[in-house]
This record gives structure tokens, C-alpha cells and sequence, in this order.
């Protein structure tokens, strides 16, 4: 919950304060949320290793079958390009695809283009890649969301398991332009030394911005 004030002072100025966001955590945020972010409480906190099953729990009881998802400590580095998210959005849905990476990730593993564009691609990642589950910015199914979601399994976890490969479903991403760049603040409940850097590229945080992170993370 420390990193959420950050998240949502990039998230508010890199995408939009009309977007509407939900928080999902357990202990409800010491500061004010702003008018578009919503904090939603997953119950009694179990410990990291449940997380899996909160998440069932919440996806299941809402309506949507498509959703943007990411954790708290990925935060937008430059701003949204919400017209190429559209454009993909519109595809995503006719074309059942079933996970849509939002940034450079899936450009990194074995791909195939499907779509040649003016100034992008739109590619699919291998069936046997790594990573075709991942927690990064990211539009999902639902299905595909909770296909390998456990009750007693951590996001690290279920982000290592293999059982998704070559199981048939669509990952999409794009090559020349993305939806989002962000940075990665922890790993395994660590700060990383080049926290600012974003997480897909060489691009880092504009100084001012970073200067701001540092004081809500007391850092």
C-alpha cells in the first residue's frame, strides 16, 4: 500500500485523473485517494502466498470479462498512448484474443507478426515462450486471468508455472510503439538499484518525477 500514493501520482499524470482505477489490497490507504482511484479490501490478509485465491475470490464476483491489470510498484514513466490502446482494444475483443501486454514484453520473446501497421506491429507470442503469463501492464480475459490461478500460490509463482505453454490461448503485444512504459520499483519485496529505469527498455523516470517518488517512498 506504501507505493499506491506514488502510482497513482504517475498514473494520473501519464494517463488520465478521469480514468477510473481500482485498488485491490488489504489495509485501506493512511492518505486520500484521488476522486478516480478506488481502494476495494480482498478481506483478512492471508499472506503473500494466498494472493492467488483473493484474486479468484474478487474476479469471480464482478461482471466484467475483460480488464486492465497491474501491480503497485509499476509506475508510468511517459505518457499513455491511449489512441493505440483503442485501436488494440477493438481487436482484442472481436478476435478472442486473451492477454494483450501493454508494453515491450512480449517484442522480448519468440513472436510472430500478425499485423503490419504504418509506424507498429502487432505480434503473438510463441506458444512455448516464457513469461506468456505475466503481471505487467497488461488487458485480460478473465478466463485466461484465472486459468492457473491456485488458492495457495503467490504472483511470482504463478507467473514462473508452465502449464500455460502451448496451451492454445492468444498473447498479443506490439513492436515500434507501445500502450505503456513504466518503471519496476521491488523484487521479491526488494528495492531494485535502477528502480526508475524502465523495465522493458533503457528509458528512466524525468528527474522531477523521480525526485516526487523518493519523498512518498521515503527513500
Amino acid at each position: 500500500m506504501d507505493t499506491i500514493e506514488g502510482f497513482q501520482y504517475c498514473f494520473n499524470k501519464y494517463w488520465s485523473s478521469l480514468q477510473q482505477v481500482i485498488i485491490l489490497g488489504y489495509t485501506s490507504p493512511t492518505f486520500k485517494l484521488n476522486d478516480n482511484f478506488k481502494f476495494i479490501s480482498l478481506g483478512e490478509d492471508r499472506g503473500a502466498d494466498y494472493i492467488g485465491g483473493d484474486l479468484i475470490n474478487f474476479f469471480q464476483s464482478i461482471d466484467d470479462n475483460h480488464f486492465i491489470f497491474s501491480l503497485d510498484d509499476f509506475l508510468l514513466i511517459r505518457y499513455v498512448d491511449v489512441d493505440l490502446l483503442e485501436f488494440i482494444k477493438d481487436k482484442f475483443i472481436k478476435e478472442n484474443i486473451h492477454r494483450f501486454s501493454l508494453t515491450d514484453q512480449v517484442s522480448n520473446k519468440s513472436h510472430d507478426i500478425i499485423d503490419e501497421q504504418k509506424d507498429f506491429n502487432i505480434i503473438e507470442m510463441g506458444q512455448y515462450a516464457d513469461y506468456r503469463k505475466s503481471a505487467v501492464w497488461s488487458m485480460w480475459s478473465k478466463d485466461y486471468f484465472l486459468k492457473y490461478f491456485k488458492d495457495n500460490m503467490n504472483l511470482w509463482q504463478w507467473e514462473l508455472d508452465t502449464s500455460c505453454k502451448n496451451d492454445g490461448y492468444r498473447v498479443i503485444g506490439t513492436t515500434g510503439k507501445y500502450v505503456v512504459q513504466s518503471c519496476h520499483l521491488y523484487k521479491q519485496g526488494n528495492l531494485k538499484s535502477d528502480w526508475d529505469k524502465d523495465s522493458e527498455s533503457i528509458d528512466v523516470m524525468f528527474h522531477d518525477d523521480k525526485l516526487i517518488i523518493k519523498d512518498m517512498l521515503n527513500l
